[in-house]
């Protein structure tokens, strides 16, 4: 589910919620929102109010997993997001995150999943705390039977015709 962001609100929730000593940046939450998007193959577009700062800059904020982007001048972050989700021909598939409420409100009419900035950077932070989950799958699965267990599962069920082996 494409998740879209209200990034100065959900800023303003990391810190009120945070548990750390650190004062959470635009760096720090992406980086967070970042590896929460590449552990669930989500899209994350995340919007910040102002201009785009210089290319220096903005490249300390980028991720791969993650767009960044801004409201620019004379338009706040919410307008930004509301429009994505005005203009969205399949909104409802969208995760809003915010806590404003005209945008609650706008989400909603629009059938997309809003979610308060304080919910959901408590899920990503308890999400993200969860051990990297490994593949159950056994390795003979990806890289197949050697052909000694072959013959021996075919000899099992009674299927190798090969010479010598006794069927």
């Amino acid at each position: 589910m494409p998740v879209v962001i209200d990034g100065n609100n959900l800023l303003y929730a990391a810190r009120a919620v945070g548990t750390s000593d650190l004062l959470l940046g635009r760096s720090m939450l992406c980086d967070a929102l970042g590896q929460w998007a590449e552990r669930r193959h989500e899209r994350v577009h995340i919007v910040f109010d102002g201009p785009a700062p210089p290319p220096a800059f903005a490249s300390q904020v980028a991720r791969r997993a993650i767009d960044v982007s801004y409201s620019g001048t004379g338009q706040t972050a919410d307008a930004v997001v509301a429009c994505i989700l005005a203009t969205d021909s399949a909104a409802r598939r969208l995760l809003v995150v915010s806590s404003d409420r005209a945008i609650i409100r706008a989400a909603k009419r629009r059938r997309a999943r809003p979610i308060r900035s304080e919910d959901f950077w408590i899920y990503v932070q308890r999400d993200l705390a969860r051990p990297v989950p490994t593949g159950q799958e056994p390795e003979e699965k990806e890289a197949g039977l050697s052909p000694e267990a072959t013959r021996q599962w075919l000899r099992e069920f009674g299927l190798d015709d090969s010479p010598g082996t006794g069927s």
